[in-house]
């Protein structure tokens, strides 16, 4: 199962990667493998096996994990290259590393929260298949704002992508040749097709929504934003930015202004509104209108 397998070749990376510059033994990987009952179930890591996952690591990840012969030490050949990998791949090893220390401390387990994502996990193994084997498939979808069930035929799965707690896949329609996202907990049946198809090679789901926040895609160009914080709110903002073209414009010990350059769709307002007064668009003025307009909205409601 190819969740099973991309839990090996990450379980392997990190391995390696955390014995450092002067590498690690197959001797020491095998204990080490043997330990984690998750993966071993107690029995011996094949040597054959781990020269398997080699290759297919760097076919998949395109990182190569070489030998010194006169130690027959094993090491990744470009540890920068390795820390500085896609989103995809750091948040495999933080996901996997996570899933390791609970697996080991069992006693842990109640005093570990977790953010549970209720639904569409099912079909996300599914879609995963189907983008592994360039298969396209047929689903029954049911929009929120939809009173009927609509039947999409021969969708082409290009990624997916997770946010706020939902997994969504990106897929092709023929029928009117473009691109939409569609949540996986909103697929009440899905069938993989026999047909096949052609993944353009330059795709990057994360290009695809690079100026986006969250997995709404407009028409609208994007647009300079610069917003104002609060003292307080600043501080989360450093930390953890809305996007990644986030830049701080200026700061004094009441205020810090920041810029993005992004499409302002609704996803975007709904995050920015989320702060209430602790954050103020500034520019430009026709999304800083739109805030307003809906504010008045709001208060209207709450007379």
């Amino acid at each position: 199962m190819i969740v099973d397998k991309i839990r090996r070749y990450v379980w392997l990376l990190d391995t390696i990667y955390r014995a450092g510059e002067n590498g690690i033994t197959f001797d020491e990987i095998n204990q080490k493998w043997q330990r984690y009952d998750l993966l071993s179930e107690g029995r011996s890591y094949p040597k054959r096996t781990f020269e398997q996952h080699k290759e297919e690591i760097q076919q998949t990840f395109s990182i190569e994990i070489c030998c010194d012969r006169k130690t027959n030490r094993y090491f990744i050949s470009d540890r920068e290259e390795l820390r500085n990998q896609s989103l995809m791949l750091r948040w495999l090893i933080n996901t996997f590393n996570l899933q390791n220390i609970i697996g080991q401390s069992k006693s842990l387990k109640d005093r570990i929260g977790l953010e549970d994502i209720p639904a569409g996990q099912d079909h996300l193994i599914d879609i995963i298949d189907l983008m592994n084997n360039s298969c396209t498939f047929d689903m029954e979808y049911q929009k929120f704002y939809a009173d009927e069930k609509k039947f999409y035929r021969n969708m082409e799965p290009y990624g997916v992508h997770i946010f706020q707690r939902r997994w969504y896949v990106l897929a092709r329609n023929p029928e009117n040749d473009t691109l939409h996202t569609y949540s996986l907990d909103r697929v009440s049946s899905l069938k993989k097709n026999s047909d096949t198809f052609k993944m353009p090679k330059d795709f990057s789901i994360s290009d695809f929504f690079r100026d986006c926040f969250g997995i709404i895609k407009d028409a609208a160009p994007k647009q300079h934003i610069v917003l104002k914080a609060n003292a307080f709110q600043a501080k989360y903002l450093k930390t953890l930015p809305l996007h990644e073209t986030q830049q701080v414009v200026s700061e004094d010990e009441s205020f810090t202004v920041f810029s993005y350059d992004l499409c302002p769709t609704y996803d975007f307002k709904q995050k920015v509104l989320s702060y209430m007064r602790d954050v103020e668009i500034i520019e430009p003025q026709s999304f800083r209108n739109n805030i307003i307009e809906e504010i008045e909205a709001m208060r209207k409601l709450y007379r």
